[in-house]
């Protein structure tokens, strides 16, 4: 099955919303409260607009299966990234973390020269993502930092 990225659209609200309030998400975001449907389509409306982040859909075929965002600050990105609940356990995280750093290349983004993710201790299936695509792991005290320069 082909994988790509595809940019985020309006159309996507929805299914973001459905994403972002997955049980397992908030469990591993740092912010665990279910999001008011509401207050995300606020902060997705402000997101769409917002020339420092870049969002795209990670689509098997034409199935979309997860998401990642990137928050870019004084060249840094931040990473947060989702797979569809139906598609986890198959690789799909890693595979996402490797065509992310690809598109920031294709796309000329040359706002960002670091890509970093922020995981929870006990995120082990992310943890593995970004150490099979060769983030370097930072253990700081509230969280592990995986850093990647561009």
């Amino acid at each position: 099955m082909c994988l790509s990225l595809r940019k985020v659209n309006p159309e996507d609200v929805d299914l973001l919303y459905e994403w972002a309030n997955d049980a397992a998400v908030r469990q591993n975001a740092f912010h665990t409260e279910p999001i008011p449907y509401e207050n995300h389509v606020k902060w997705f409306t402000k997101t769409l607009a917002d020339k420092s982040v870049y969002h795209y859909i990670l689509c098997a075929g034409e199935t979309p299966v997860g998401q990642i965002r990137l928050n870019v600050v004084d060249g840094e990105a931040l990473i947060d990234y989702s797979i569809d609940a139906r598609y986890r356990g198959k690789g799909y995280g890693s595979r996402l973390l490797q065509l992310i750093k690809e598109q920031v290349v294709l796309d000329k983004i040359s706002d960002i020269i670091k890509l970093t993710g922020q995981v929870k201790f006990e995120n082990h299936a992310s943890a593995r993502a970004f150490e099979k695509c060769g983030f370097t792991k930072k253990e700081l005290e509230e969280y592990i930092q995986y850093e990647c320069d561009i």
